[in-house]
């Protein structure tokens, strides 16, 4: 652990990346009586190791380089088969054809954007949705941290900056995107404005309903404003402090602000976005199980923990309490002062208590940070190239450290029922063990088939970015990881 003012350095010369793993968990919820000591911390929460799953695919190249810079997020156009629309941290929205890996850029935010910190921000162009009748209305959405107006927008300024929901109208939304003139900001309206107090914990994901009733709702994580522990006066990683806005229980626990929850709304409504479920940290992702191609519709999401605990919560339900900052995890926490230490906070989980305290929903799964330090929310699997992975939640890992680029691709197993001293339960390797990249995101196409996106720096810098798809074996001469 670096001290912070070493660890400020680092930030401002741009060593850490998406960062997504540096702040925010705290706890107010009581022990259970049968505990210890209420306040002992537990080092090592979840003490056995991810295994392999009895499942087990191969990554292929599809596309990578040649401008691809930070993909982390990947979806498809209604209309518009045989296309990944991949999102580009620092700024372009790249149309990937599946096949070839032959790919262009069909629209570029960067000019949108606040100045970004070499591998070092978790701002950017975070996400994108295509209207469930872009077909014929050409109808998209964006998600971009953008400049608060009259100001720098530098990391340790407070507040930071705008997350900005943008809607664009694409012309002929059906032409081939490898061959159409990219938009440009004039080409869009702002829909939502959130003010984000400082640079990290944005969330970012966008995305529609697939079921009939809210196939129409575009839905918005966002995380619980940055900082450490989701408190008032916390130390901030960028040399910002006492951070601010995270009064009373924290962000993420108030009804109050848009802060640490999933959001959902009508965009071509005008209204103002409803609370779909509070309690998250930083839900970097999430998506709807495909009802369309016979899921459930029910929404997944993977929240980055604090210190300890990352987490997968499943089945999103309306009005639901998903714990931060009371819980990291299934473990209650204890926030432990206002200092950071290194790359975290000085807090610790102090009791593992499952469905304690009443009224907050505990993850379906979730490892510690001996496997890795930031969960990366993936998909449920409705494709048809591999049956037995059907109706499975696929997601990852960022790396098991902020520089060494082994990120994991992995797959949740409910009711399994390991002895945690032995093995992590319900989380399995579905790529053997870490595949050599830092993971940034996933993808889904028109046919439920998934994709990982990654990169060899970590955050929005160089020219490293790579789609892979997931497949049971390798073919031809692309780069392959088994």
């Amino acid at each position: 652990m670096q001290p912070p003012s070493r660890t400020r350095r680092r930030l401002a010369a741009g060593l850490f990346t998406i960062l997504a793993a540096l702040g925010g968990a705290a706890s107010v919820g009581t022990a259970r009586a049968d505990t210890p000591t209420a306040r002992e911390p537990i080092d090592d929460p979840i003490p056995g190791h991810i295994a392999n799953g009895a499942i087990q695919l191969k990554l292929q190249t599809v596309a990578e380089g040649a401008g691809l810079t930070a993909p982390n997020w990947g979806t498809f156009a209604p209309g518009v088969p045989g296309f990944l629309y991949v999102v580009d941290q620092d700024g372009p929205l790249w149309a990937v054809h599946t096949r070839t890996g032959a790919k262009r850029k069909v629209l570029d935010t960067a000019s949108l954007l606040v100045p970004l910190i070499l591998a070092a921000d978790e701002r950017g162009f975070l996400g994108v949705a295509f209207h469930p009748s872009y077909a014929t209305t050409g109808l998209l959405y964006t998600m971009t941290s953008e400049r608060i107006p009259g100001t720098a927008s530098t990391p340790n300024q407070q507040p930071n900056h705008l997350a900005t929901v943008r809607e664009w109208r694409v012309p002929n939304p059906t032409a081939n995107p490898l061959t159409r003139m990219p938009l440009t900001p004039a080409a869009s309206r702002v829909v939502l404005r959130i003010t984000e107090p400082q640079f990290n914990h944005n969330g970012g994901a966008l995305f529609f309903g697939t079921r009939a009733s809210d196939r129409n709702l575009l839905y918005i994580t966002s995380g619980d404003g940055g900082c450490a522990d989701d408190q008032h006066g916390q130390l901030g990683l960028a040399g910002e402090g006492p951070c601010i806005s995270h009064e009373g229980p924290g962000n993420a626990q108030r009804r109050d602000n848009l802060l640490g929850k999933i959001l959902r709304l009508d965009p071509r409504a005008g209204g103002a976005p409803q609370i779909f479920a509070l309690g998250f940290r930083n839900p970097f992702r999430a998506s709807s199980d495909r009802a369309d191609l016979g899921g459930t519709g029910q929404i997944w999401a993977a929240d980055v923990g604090q210190n300890h605990v990352e987490e997968v919560d499943a089945r999103i339900v309306q009005n639901g309490n998903y714990g931060w900052r009371v819980k990291e995890g299934t473990f209650q926490f204890e926030p432990n002062g206002f200092d950071l230490l290194g790359f975290a906070s000085d807090g610790f989980p102090f009791a593992n208590t499952p469905g304690q305290p009443a009224g907050l929903i505990d993850p379906v799964a979730q490892y510690d940070h001996d496997e890795g330090v930031a969960t990366i929310g993936g998909f449920v699997y409705r494709g048809s190239r591999f049956p037995e992975l059907r109706g499975t939640y696929v997601f990852g890992d960022y790396s098991d450290g902020f520089t060494s680029a082994n990120g994991r691709v992995m797959y949740v197993r409910e009711g399994d029922q390991a002895n945690p001293k032995v093995r992590t339960p319900g989380v399995f390797n579905l790529v053997n063990g870490h595949i050599n990249l830092f993971v940034l995101g996933f993808g889904e196409d028109r046919d439920g088939e998934l994709y990982v996106l990654a990169n060899k720096t970590g955050g929005p810098d160089g020219d490293t970015g790579a789609v892979l798809k997931l497949v049971r074996e390798c073919t031809g001469a692309a780069d392959c990881r088994d």
